[in-house]
């Protein structure tokens, strides 16, 4: 009988564990990430809260907003589209198609510029709803005049490694 209860008792914590080390699938989910982007003249962070919907395991859509904190800061829209290409218990590896629309107010008007392209990242899963997300690079199309730093490319198809282009922050999902 002891066997037998323990037994069942190993069985319930076995299982119980393997369900707390997987991410849930579908829902609704927010994010906020945070970056640090440096230029020749400042230093300032970019906040980004998102807001999506996680259809399966590889595929999830959504909207972000992201804010600059410097001094002709820009608001930063992007509608994105992410598929999870590799997908290793807790980790999974991921790109994102992005289109961005950057737009700021400045004395006399408004200035802004489009990006359309792939970024890159990973989501590590700290419980069945709770994820660390990190991005980096953006591969693609970008307006911007004033290419500076880590951009690969002369053109305006281009790979943006610049610091900026990294962000990290955290996943809920409902």
């Amino acid at each position: 009988m002891k066997q037998k209860l323990l037994l069942l008792l190993v069985f319930c914590m076995a299982t119980l564990s393997t369900t707390w080390a997987q991410t849930k699938e579908k829902g609704f989910f927010v994010e906020a990430s945070a970056a640090y982007a440096s230029t020749h003249s400042e230093n300032y962070a970019i906040i980004t809260p998102a807001i999506g919907y996680q259809f399966s395991k590889q595929w999830s859509a959504g909207m972000k907003v992201g804010f600059e904190t410097g001094d002709y800061a820009y608001t930063i829209y992007t509608p994105f589209v992410r598929f999870n290409f590799l997908n290793l218990n807790k980790l999974n590896l991921f790109t994102e198609a992005q289109f961005n629309i950057l737009d700021r107010e400045v004395d006399g008007g408004q200035s802004g510029y489009t990006e359309a392209g792939l970024s890159f990242g990973l989501t590590y899963a700290l419980s069945n709803r709770l994820n660390f997300i990190g991005h980096y690079l953006f591969a693609g199309y970008s307006g911007e005049d004033w290419k500076s730093g880590a951009w690969l490319g002369g053109g305006d198809f281009a790979i943006d490694a610049n610091i900026r282009r990294l962000q990290v922050g955290l996943q809920f999902i409902f």
